[in-house]
């Protein structure tokens, strides 16, 4: 890679696939949202008071499963759903219950940071293993274009439920 990451060494265009098991397997993805994920305070006192109050409410296995529904190409909520039928991994951060399109639209809404934060991480964390860059720090300038590509699948995700919605 060369200094601004623009182009990799052998001079190709830096290019993030929309499916990121494109660059990293399934199974590697999934465990990086689980870490990523699992990196949070879920014991602080005003989020485990809330979910006192909403035992159904569980930001922890919706925020798992849209990291990696949107790093994995999917993105309208519809599809989402039926990808949690149809895809084992999908299936597995379900932990048995599935949630509506309307519940998935709504979590994206109310936590869009926290889901920029997440695909953040996880688009760095697939650049650093397709490149072999180990633990070094991203350039300015990549960190930059890291956080426009997670803004970017949330605004895709956004925009396809805006258009399944009006057909």
């Amino acid at each position: 890679m060369t200094a601004e990451m623009q182009t990799t060494e052998a001079g190709e265009k830096l290019h993030f696939p929309w499916d990121l098991s494109e660059w990293v397997e399934k199974r590697q993805l999934l465990q990086w949202v689980e870490e990523e994920v699992g990196s949070l305070d879920w014991s602080n006192p005003e989020l485990l008071e809330y979910l006192k109050s909403y035992p159904n409410y569980r930001p922890r296995t919706m925020l798992s499963l849209l990291v990696y529904a949107y790093a994995t190409g999917a993105y309208e909520s519809e599809e989402i759903v039926r990808s949690c039928y149809e895809d084992a991994a999908l299936r597995s951060l379900c932990q048995g219950s599935v949630p509506t399109p309307n519940v998935i639209g709504r979590f994206r809404r109310e936590n869009r940071g926290l889901l920029k934060w997440a695909l953040e991480q996880l688009l760095k964390r697939a650049l650093r293993s397709k490149y072999s860059l180990g633990d070094t720090l991203l350039p300015a300038g990549l960190r930059r274009h890291v956080m426009d590509l997670a803004i970017e699948r949330l605004n895709m995700a956004r925009h396809m439920d805006r258009a399944s919605q009006g057909a």
